[in-house]
């Protein structure tokens, strides 16, 4: 075996790692971590003490962790903002006011419970607008049929007009058709969130809401119809690329004139399984990885509460603090939601000098060598984003807010690091960077440290480990010899594993060959060893 450094070695004052290879019986080194590590959960006090008590609040009802509410608050306020902010952090540099927030949440973890309060909130907001706007509807609707009877009369009366009469009975049937004209479309009932809905639809939907859309969703859909994972097809991420940056977008509507909005907005809130992001990875058509879409996101990997959950523990969510979030989305929603002009919201000359202290703080970690270079078209990102939390936080506080201050800024700030971590596990599990084919070796790997003592040191085979972690969502292949056989080389590469030398065959002997056995590192069942990896994980992860 090549020499190895493990990724726990000391690192001298300058940078270098110590060569510090640690040697065990039988010719092993010391292997290589492909653990993920230990993330920190949601610093929910920097989202203030309004929004931190309806976050702690459903978390201690649902009990899941506070990442799942708090990331989906983000997307809820900025549904209600709907687009009618631009959030200036200095001349030449504005934000539009989507926010999209993934949450990475397996089966069974409550991911509608959690989201339900806010999304509910919406709901009821939204079923208002509603009633309010449909006597306008229908007298718009009455006003149409009334101009478009007044035409079909004026053409037939011109048709049976004499010559004499013909010119005037002209003029009167293009005044019909004019006055047509100007009633324009109806308006649509008002909608601020959307579900299962295809790429192909939202541009159309979008501009009955004035260019505004949301989709806060407890499941992946949303990333399937855009990655094509429905049908094998290419990505659709054109138009939601378009409304992340609030720009104008024609919209061609079957059998009427184009029209175009004056800007698109798209508002995002998901709750995800992993496998969803594990078969973006896999996809042949990785475009939906390289164009920026995933790369828009605000990510989230919070850690399972199944199994850990005390039925008698839930604790309900106290009705002032239901009517307190009702109340700000309703702010927001009349406010901004409703007006047809954008606001600008600017920061201040402190909270513009710490967005440059901040975005100075990246540049060395965005260089080659650097720990956020393998995900550098994300973090290059981060900044924007940032503004745009604290731009929500904000506005959540004061709906009147027209300036973001130093410190409110410096709480969105305080999330960096948390998204940083979250991002670089999502990231990885989409295979958007260096780390992004560990998964079937992890689940090997796991495999192996589940086995029984009398198991632990004997070697494995292919068929073993198939056997092991059948079951495991592994992209479109799946599970298969050639899928284990490629993760126990990624094992072997780390320095987990090792080939056992094919067993001598007398000459001209007949029969198969045995399958190839492998030896499994002996720190597997180092628990030890474990702790200490994970103890180095959240220094590097504190260190973010």
């Amino acid at each position: 075996m090549n020499a190895r450094m493990n990724w726990a070695d000391d690192v001298s004052s300058d940078g270098d790692s110590v060569n510090s290879v640690r040697h065990f019986p039988g010719g092993w080194e010391e292997p290589i971590s492909i653990d993920r590590p230990t993330l920190t959960p949601f610093p929910t006090a920097l989202l203030g003490e309004n929004l931190a008590a309806v976050v702690n609040a459903v978390t201690e009802q649902v009990q899941v962790a506070p990442d799942i509410p708090a990331m989906i608050s983000l997307a809820a306020i900025s549904t209600a903002v709907g687009g009618r902010v631009q959030i200036r952090i200095r001349p030449g540099w504005s934000e539009a006011s989507s926010l999209w927030t993934a949450t990475v949440a397996g089966a069974g973890e409550r991911k509608s419970a959690a989201e339900g309060p806010f999304s509910d909130a919406l709901r009821r907001i939204e079923k208002n607008l509603r009633e309010e706007a449909l006597p306008e509807i229908e007298e718009a609707e009455q006003m149409l049929k009334i101009a478009q009877a007044r035409l079909d009369d004026a053409e037939k009366a011109a048709v049976k007009s004499k010559p004499d009469t013909f010119k005037l009975k002209m003029d009167e049937a293009k005044l019909a058709r004019r006055e047509l004209a100007e009633l324009g479309p109806i308006p649509s009932l008002p909608r601020l969130l959307f579900g299962d809905i295809t790429p192909a639809a939202m541009p159309q939907k979008a501009s009955q809401q004035g260019g505004r859309m949301a989709v806060i969703h407890s499941e992946g859909t949303l990333l399937k119809q855009m990655g094509g994972l429905y049908n094998s097809g290419a990505s659709d991420t054109g138009f939601a690329l378009d409304a992340y940056d609030g720009k104008a977008m024609p919209v061609d509507r079957i059998g009427r004139d184009s029209i175009e909005m004056e800007s698109a907005h798209l508002a995002v809130g998901l709750l995800i399984q992993p496998v969803i992001l594990e078969q973006l990875g896999r996809k042949k058509d990785d475009e939906m990885l390289h164009n920026g879409f995933v790369q828009r996101f605000l990510y989230s990997f919070p850690p399972s509460r199944l199994g850990y959950q005390d039925p008698r523990g839930s604790i309900a969510i106290p009705g002032e603090l239901i009517e307190d979030l009702q109340r700000r989305l309703q702010g927001l929603v009349d406010t901004l939601w409703k007006n047809g002009l954008v606001r600008v919201v600017t920061f201040t000359s402190e909270a513009s000098e710490a967005m440059y202290v901040f975005q100075e703080s990246l540049q060395e970690r965005l260089r080659r060598g650097g720990d956020l270079y393998q995900m550098a078209s994300w973090a290059s990102k981060l900044p924007g984003k940032i503004a745009r939390v604290a731009g929500m936080l904000a506005l959540y506080e004061d709906a009147d807010a027209q300036h973001i201050t130093v410190e409110q800024f410096q709480a969105a700030v305080g999330l960096a690091p948390y998204f940083i971590q979250h991002a670089r596990l999502c990231l990885d599990l989409m295979g958007a960077n260096r780390e992004g084919q560990l998964t079937p070796a992890r689940d090997v790997l796991e495999w192996l440290r589940r086995r029984k003592p009398e198991q632990i040191r004997l070697p494995f085979s292919v068929r073993d480990a198939q056997r092991g972690v059948d079951g495991n969502a592994w992209g479109p292949d799946g599970v298969t010899a050639e899928t284990v056989r490629d993760a126990i080389d990624v094992l072997i590469d780390r320095g987990w594993a090792m080939a056992m030398p094919e067993e001598v065959r007398a000459e001209g002997q007949r029969g198969r060959r045995p399958s190839p056995k492998f030896l499994p590192h002996p720190l597997i069942w180092d628990k030890s060893w474990r702790k200490e990896e994970e103890e180095v994980s959240d220094t590097h992860l504190r260190s973010a």
